[in-house]
């Protein structure tokens, strides 16, 4: 049945550019249309299926004249799934539609033009995703306990029996996790099930339920997990929640980076980028960007677990690394001491606050910012300025922000040096980016 903002009657157009999220982007008598599953330089018919005062969207009916990169989706559950949006696309393709995006946001800020690109950061197209947050639902109507990516556009689970994105040491783990959960008192009460994998294919999954678990419930979620030789952990609250069913010292997640040199350990909940190799490749292209030396002192803001900052401090005088969480702090200075490292400090500050402007961290050669989508604002707006780095590193995963911020930044005497498309989520349109400032 046709719902009330579908059409039936197909229209056909010229596709002219992308959205964020994938999707093509066409005119017709002078409205603009978002359509689901196009790419730009296609011709293409369409249904509309939703309508706006400004633009309406618009469902793939059928590919006129396709676009040369475009391929057969690998997962059947490609279009639904709202893990995936790129699968139509090959992998030099998907590259290629998220570079022309970031440089079409850089250039409508003004601070940026084709010849600053740098070639691209890529890895593994499939298997690479390391941290997922899968959804967990009970519907009755499809069958009971449904665990998956939300539908695209939507709040429904899309059950998943497999996962071509996910590391397949959790991917394999897909098809049993629906009996389990039923198997507890409380499925409805199970929002989310937390997946992290750490270097060596150790997995961990976090059980998120909205009550604590009766003692028969934590009883049948360690034996599934001495059975899958998986850690289980249960959160029932706030992050100081989270327990381990194993034991109250639980096998630490880990991954490596600078050849094996350092080891960054890390709790289930702690963000780490999803892409192993993608990250190492990240980090090695910020520090060889930075051009840093023996007597440079570094600050790097969002500094997370300490991702940028145990490998800046292998080069470099001292790194100062701040981050608004505590957990995340602790964890970062755990890492310090596992690794003897003595000239790296952090603090536990927010970069969004009003604290931030009476801030005087001190004097820094060169500056390192890996904010979350929201950007980092307030930093390019009153602590630059402070500081005056000779270069700055901003890792970004909005282009959006990173165009507003950089056109701070150079209206503050920087220029752009390079920018390059890195691409952490293949599969997704997901964009992140490095984008590489010196002083004029």
């Amino acid at each position: 049945m046709v719902g009330p903002k579908q059409s039936l009657q197909p229209i056909e157009a010229q596709i002219e550019s992308f959205t964020h999220d994938g999707r093509g982007v066409a005119r017709v008598d002078n409205k603009v249309w978002f359509i689901e599953g196009a790419l730009p330089g296609e011709q293409v018919s369409f249904c509309q299926s939703g309508k706006r005062r400004s633009f309406n969207h618009g469902v793939l009916q059928k590919v006129i004249h396709p676009a040369a990169d475009r391929v057969v989706p690998q997962c059947p559950v490609f279009g639904i799934c709202g893990g995936c949006a790129l699968q139509h696309v090959n992998l030099v393709g998907q590259v290629r539609l998220k570079q022309q995006f970031l440089v079409e946001q850089l250039a409508r800020a003004g601070v940026l033009s084709e010849a600053k690109l740098a070639k691209p950061i890529t890895g593994p197209g499939w298997a690479y995703r390391r941290k997922a947050r899968l959804g967990v639902r009970l519907v009755p109507k499809k069958g009971g306990i449904l665990v998956g990516f939300r539908e695209r556009h939507k709040s429904y689970i899309t059950p998943l029996d497999t996962c071509l994105v996910l590391d397949q040491s959790v991917a394999s783990l897909l098809p049993g996790l629906p009996a389990l959960v039923e198997s507890l008192s409380c499925p409805s009460r199970l929002p989310q099930i937390e997946v992290a994998v750490g270097d060596g294919g150790r997995v961990a999954l976090v059980f998120r339920t909205l009550e604590p678990l009766l003692k028969n419930d934590l009883l049948r979620l360690t034996d599934y997990g001495r059975v899958k030789d998986v850690a289980v952990y249960c959160q029932f609250a706030g992050p100081d929640s989270i327990n381990c069913l194993h034991s109250p010292d639980p096998p630490v997640l880990h991954y490596d980076l600078e050849a094996g040199e350092l080891r960054l350990e890390f709790r289930p909940t702690d963000f780490v980028q999803v892409n192993s190799f993608v990250n190492q490749s990240l980090i090695a292209a910020t520090l060889d960007g930075l051009e840093l030396s023996p007597g440079n002192k570094v600050l790097d803001l969002f500094c997370g677990i300490g991702n940028f900052s145990l490998p800046l401090a292998t080069r470099v005088d001292s790194v100062l690394g701040v981050e608004i969480e505590p957990r995340m702090i602790a964890q970062a200075r755990a890492n310090v001491a596992l690794n003897r490292i003595e000239n790296v400090e952090f603090e536990c500050r927010d970069l969004y606050g009003a604290e931030l402007a009476g801030w005087r961290p001190g004097s820094f050669s060169h500056l390192l910012l890996d904010p979350p989508r929201s950007g980092a604002l307030e930093v390019v707006k009153s602590l630059v300025p402070e500081l005056v780095p000779l270069k700055i590193a901003y890792v970004s995963c909005n282009p959006a922000t990173l165009a507003r911020d950089a056109a701070i930044l150079v209206d503050r005497g920087y220029q752009v040096e390079s920018v390059q498309v890195v691409d952490m989520f293949p599969q997704t349109a997901h964009i992140e980016s490095l984008l590489l400032l010196g002083r004029k």
